[in-house]
């Protein structure tokens, strides 16, 4: 009998072990993919104001290939001391998963601007992809990044 006990708490340690290293793996993972889109964003930045046209185009289209992957890195509950995920992301995860299509969105615009070389359009795009504090990125951010909110 208290083999069979033993056995329950042990295992039942490490489901709790597993989901709290899965957890952390998930937020380091998301982490890591939206500082990469800051560091896109301040690359196409910096390109606008050399009218470099290809970097735009790329550093647009992964950003785009993040934003593909980001709701799947948001699983309900998946926060931490580490995490600066608002927990509204669950609570107003079809207004979260908007956000992140409208940034997707202004990302495609502005691969699609700098392919074509159209100056003024890929200012307007730039603006409209904005970076962590504003355009779609920002309004993103702004309500579902705790470090970014007003009320947090």
């Amino acid at each position: 009998m208290h083999g069979k006990v033993l056995t329950i708490v042990i295992l039942g340690s490490l489901l709790v072990s597993t989901q709290i290293f899965a957890q952390d793996d998930v937020i380091s993972k998301r982490k890591a993919l939206m500082s990469q889109n800051s560091k896109d964003a301040k690359a196409i930045a910096d390109a606008a104001k050399e009218k470099d046209y290809a970097t735009i185009e790329t550093k647009a289209k992964e950003i785009v290939g993040n934003l593909d992957a980001v709701v799947k890195l948001f699983p309900e509950g998946s926060t931490s001391e580490k995490s600066r995920a608002h927990p509204d992301i669950w609570v107003k995860n079809d207004e979260f998963k908007n956000k992140a299509a409208n940034a997707r969105k202004a990302a495609e615009a502005l691969s699609k601007a700098a392919a074509s070389k159209n100056e003024a359009e890929v200012n307007i795009k730039v603006k409209e992809l904005g970076n962590p504090r504003e355009g779609a990125c920002g309004d993103c951010h702004k309500l579902f990044r705790t470090d970014f909110r007003k009320d947090s």
